[in-house]
């Protein structure tokens, strides 16, 4: 993690942001846009703040870049290797896997704000709509984390 923080301890939120946004900088490679025009989902950014259930009803901030790769076999949550193959290259075929930073907070804590906001690219993040994200997550006044993970999905 940037900055020398522990993905699993993290305790500032505006470290978290720029650790995340670090990591919307590194370009990934072999990605599948499935729509033409404004509906590119290849790599999307997600900002979600809210009272997630699975956290026992804590409040919390999960910063996401949920991306499309080719098709392949999952095993105990661990991604398989792709196809060389140029027929298994199926756009169509494509999962949707995400790499998910979630900070949760004390139950007290409350924030003004939409619950989602999301952006999607092909290409790198428009720098406008990166600012409106870092604007959202470092103004929200969360305080500190109780505690945080970070974890690849397939949704």
């Amino acid at each position: 993690m940037a900055e020398g923080g522990d993905p699993d301890r993290i305790e500032d939120v505006g470290l978290a942001w720029r650790s995340f946004r670090a990591f919307l900088a590194v370009p990934l490679e072999g990605l599948f846009d499935r729509w033409e025009g404004d509906d590119v989902e290849a790599d999307t950014l997600i900002v979600d703040f809210g009272v997630f259930g699975w956290q026992r009803d804590l409040p919390g901030l999960l910063l996401v870049r949920r991306f499309s790769v080719p098709a392949v076999e999952w095993h105990d949550g661990v991604p398989g290797e792709a196809s060389d193959r140029e027929d298994d290259l199926d756009p169509d075929l494509a999962d949707t896997v995400q790499i998910e930073l979630e900070l949760t907070f004390a139950p007290d804590v409350t924030a003004e704000a939409d619950d989602f906001w999301t952006t999607a690219r092909s290409g790198e993040f428009d720098l406008g709509d990166l600012a409106e994200a870092e604007e959202l997550v470092t103004t929200l006044g969360l305080g500190r984390p109780l505690r945080s993970r970070i974890d690849l999905v397939k949704p």
